[in-house]
């Protein structure tokens, strides 16, 4: 694909979630991103019926969504024969991405320190689950562990007294691939002007951290998190639940500019607006549990498209809370291609999100999604790149050192 990475090659050593989709990423942005699997591919291959997605023999849209636009080489890097092929692959490479544990680049020489030794421009990028150091470094970190229960997110938006909420999926995967993808254009800018590669990391911990700056700091002060309805901040910026059953968000929080018009023109309770107890933003504050029940009435009146007429109308920031699964058919999602359905051959679909980041010299809508290839689909190709001849591809491949 055309793009700002055209010309830079990366090498992709990972599974599961938060690297494959960077590596996706990097490919839809320009780059040859190049795969690398061992013998019986990558384990993520199978895991569709998990997140209840079909495997068919032309489709599997759970990898191909974290796969899609890489070239696939499969090598038994438990072998000399196969970690040499793959040190030949690397000296090609521009950038080597993984998220194998520290532990096992260790056991298999691919350490920031040996790879910078014998490829000094090489940028090294490495997603970690809980960070480099600490007690925690060499445990197994995944999106559901490391971000959203260390991260403290599983309790906090939980309802009091009830169990953690449960997650979705691949939010903090995907929250770090675009960090780690940042941090890799940045190290690409710096090498060109250094000619040295750099060391990039980036933990899902970490990325919880980041994505909770504020929270974290409110609750350093001694502020706990809204858990209920009742909880919230301001009546004015809270969800209520409209007479279809569906919720709608307001967000109308400059009060003394906004709360009048909302009791007047969208309401239609001027009365409400000189309401001694809800006044002045303090007294609204004072009493926000009384306020919060007249607005809980007065939007159970209304289905929520009946709401967010009148709200637009009268310029009122609030939004729709929409089901996940209403995206895939959303006019301002489709608008802009931000999801859009795949076919492929066998009529299996499967929605696919483009990258998060338009680029002015790219068409999104001219957009085409290339799921992932088989298992070693471009070994031949590769491997005589980088000097094998036929001859000892095939003995290789005899010996079942490639696929």
């Amino acid at each position: 694909m055309d793009g700002p990475l055209k010309g830079f090659r990366v090498l992709d050593l990972s599974t599961f979630l938060a690297a494959p989709t960077t590596g996706r990423l990097f490919a839809e942005w320009g780059a040859e991103v190049i795969k690398i699997e061992p013998m019986n591919g990558d384990t993520y291959r199978t895991f569709g019926p998990t997140m209840a997605m079909p495997i068919t023999e032309k489709a599997n849209p759970n990898f191909d969504t974290h796969n899609a636009h890489k070239n696939f080489v499969a090598l038994n890097m438990r072998t000399p024969q196969g970690m040499e092929a793959l040190h030949r692959l690397l000296a090609t490479a521009d950038v080597f991405l993984t998220n194998t544990r520290t532990k096992a680049l260790d056991a298999m020489g691919l350490t920031w320190e040996e790879l910078h030794r014998r490829c000094p421009r090489l940028i090294f990028a490495h997603i970690l689950g809980y960070g480099e150091f600490g007690p925690r470094k060499d445990t197994p970190g995944f999106d559901y562990t490391a971000f959203w229960s260390r991260g403290g997110m599983l309790v906090d938006v939980a309802p009091v007294g009830g169990p953690p909420c449960n997650t979705l999926v691949g939010m903090g995967d995907h929250a770090v691939s675009l960090a780690i993808a940042a941090a890799v254009c940045a190290a690409l800018l710096r090498r060109g002007q250094t000619g040295q590669g750099e060391k990039v990391d980036a933990s899902l911990l970490q990325l919880a951290c980041w994505l909770n700056m504020s929270s974290i700091n409110t609750a350093f002060y001694g502020r706990k998190l809204s858990r209920t309805h009742f909880e919230i901040n301001q009546a004015q910026s809270n969800s209520y639940k409209c007479k279809d059953g569906e919720w709608i968000y307001i967000a109308a929080t400059d009060y003394n500019k906004l709360f009048r018009r909302l009791c007047t023109e969208v309401f239609g309770r001027p009365e409400l607006a000189d309401d001694p107890r809800f006044c002045t933003r303090e007294l609204s504050l004072k009493n926000k549990k009384e306020l919060i029940e007249i607005y809980d009435e007065i939007f159970a009146t209304k289905t929520r498209d009946e709401w967010d007429h009148l709200l637009s109308k009268a310029n009122i920031s609030h939004e729709l809370c929409q089901h996940i699964g209403d995206l895939v058919a959303d006019p301002q999602v489709t608008a802009n291609n931000y999801v859009y359905v795949h076919e492929y051959e066998d009529g299996t679909k499967v929605p696919v999100t483009p990258p998060p980041v338009h680029f002015g010299s790219i068409d999104y809508f001219k957009y085409q999604f290339q799921q992932a290839k088989p298992i070693g689909a471009d070994n031949d190709r590769y491997l005589k790149e980088v000097g094998y001849s036929e001859e000892e591809i095939n003995t290789m491949r005899a010996q079942g050192q490639i696929v």
